[in-house]
């Protein structure tokens, strides 16, 4: 560590105060990169880039959740549920291209209590219990 500091001191000893070197220019230009060459970047970013990083990202399933209630209208597109928690809230549901042939085959009766598992943030329905 002294050897460092007094090689660095004269090293700057004839300059003048005012043009002395900053701390970022007494560093070797292997150093600045503190350990990371530019052949293991790159070959990291190629990488993310060619073992479809993003493919695993867009392939991921939608977040979903549930409501349960009680079923005020059954049709053939859609489904209306009341809440069981609170009599105010009425949620109309869509039927999602898999649950639609499910549902046409499937007679359910309004009145009955359903779980309805749809895709959070839409009205689309992907299972009716």
């Amino acid at each position: 560590m002294t050897e460092t500091s007094t090689e660095n001191s004269r090293w700057d000893a004839d300059r003048p105060p005012g043009q002395r070197r900053t701390h970022a220019a007494r560093w070797p230009a292997h150093r600045k990169l503190s350990g990371w060459s530019p052949c293991l970047v790159l070959g990291v970013a190629s990488w993310f880039a060619l073992a479809g990083l993003g493919p695993c990202v867009l392939e991921a399933k939608p977040r979903t959740d549930k409501f349960e209630g009680t079923a005020v209208v059954v049709g053939p597109k859609a489904i209306t549920v009341k809440s069981r928690q609170n009599i105010y809230l009425v949620r109309t549901f869509h039927y999602s291209a898999q649950l639609e042939p499910k549902m046409l085959r499937r007679k359910l009766q309004a009145g009955r209590k359903v779980t309805v598992h749809y895709v959070r943030g839409s009205d689309l329905a992907l299972k009716v219990d």
